[in-house]
């Protein structure tokens, strides 16, 4: 199919169904990458191997493998709250994109046994996973490559095969062994449990939120969960700097409230270059059901005025045990 209208955003230009992409910080150069794919919100789910960029974070990635999630979405001026499902996507990041990508390049974790003298009181480690993202359907933007793939990431050779198509274009494809692995919906890790979705004043903030698995921790049982909280400004003409974070988190008749500047340590800025941002942090609660979080950003106008932003109510609950089989790596392919 032959799109004819041309997006540009950052270094990204679409035309004509060709995917051209530079990332230069100092003389932009565009070079065809590929054949840009068909994509509306009612496109069949995607499957493992397809790469893509992304629409809004403007990196390479491709999917690994795809989870069906919930959707809750509250609109402030109609105080309305939607429930939809929607197809959401564990993805792996080309490196050369992680230093530009807008985001920590470690926001994926998961529970691990940990060596033999702590496994025998049930401990477990967390362990960090670089350039992985969870990202929605309307994310990605497909596209065949062409010239070679060309992905660069640790994980990519031990999960997928190339294969040269005879016309110049390359077809990704998850190794055979490995689609159960990826596919099986009890990696709970990998698939976000729910996402939370609010607008205030143009800032939209969605949460995606993971169960880990049960660890032990000072000797008590503690259930791990796992979110990732985007900021997106979709006015991104008008900028504002997230100055400000208040969280607090109700379980078991028990309120504990975070609050601090920034985030991660940073007081990111929302403008027309960088229009997003989002982080990932982890949650210990004693039980798996009744825990909640909600909170507010303070954010900064251009002219100074401050204003709140709200992060939606989110539930953290499940019941289900895990399989928690760790995901692949150059070591345990």
């Amino acid at each position: 199919m032959k799109l004819r209208n041309v997006i540009q955003h950052g270094l990204r230009s679409f035309s004509t169904g060709k995917v051209a992409f530079s990332r230069s910080a100092t003389t932009p150069t565009l070079k065809e990458i590929g054949l840009l794919l068909p994509s509306t919100n009612t496109t069949p789910t995607f499957e493992a191997g397809q790469i893509f960029i992304h629409r809004t974070f403007a990196y390479k990635g491709v999917v690994v493998c795809s989870f069906p999630c919930r959707l809750h979405e509250k609109r402030s001026q109609q105080n309305e709250k939607h429930l939809t499902t929607r197809d959401f996507y564990q993805v792996l990041i080309h490196r050369h994109d992680w230093s530009h990508m807008g985001f920590p390049v470690d926001i994926t974790s998961y529970l691990v046994d940990a060596p033999m003298e702590n496994k025998r009181h049930g401990q477990k480690m967390l362990t960090l996973i670089n350039g992985m993202d969870c990202v929605s359907h309307e994310d990605i933007i497909p596209f065949t490559p062409s010239g070679g793939v060309n992905f660069d990431h640790d994980l990519f050779d031990h999960i997928f095969n190339a294969a040269h198509d005879g016309t110049g274009l390359y077809n990704v494809a998850m190794k055979p062994e490995l689609v159960e692995r990826y596919t099986n919906p009890e990696r709970s890790w990998l698939a976000p449990r729910d996402v939370y979705r609010e607008r205030t004043e143009n800032i939209e903030v969605t949460v995606m939120t993971f169960y880990l698995g049960a660890n032990m921790v000072g000797g008590q049982q503690q259930h791990m969960w796992r979110y990732v909280i985007r900021i997106e400004n979709k006015k991104p003409e008008n900028g504002v700097i997230l100055r400000e974070r208040t969280l607090k988190v109700y379980s078991l008749n028990n309120m504990n409230q975070m609050h601090g500047h920034g985030v991660v340590g940073k007081q990111p800025e929302l403008n027309a270059a960088t229009p997003a941002f989002q982080f990932s942090s982890t949650l210990e609660l004693k039980h798996t059901k009744g825990g909640h979080m909600w909170g507010r950003f303070k954010m900064e106008r251009e002219n100074g005025v401050l204003f709140d932003v709200h992060i939606p109510t989110i539930v953290f609950e499940s019941t289900e045990e895990i399989n928690e089989t760790p995901i692949a790596t150059p070591d345990a392919a």
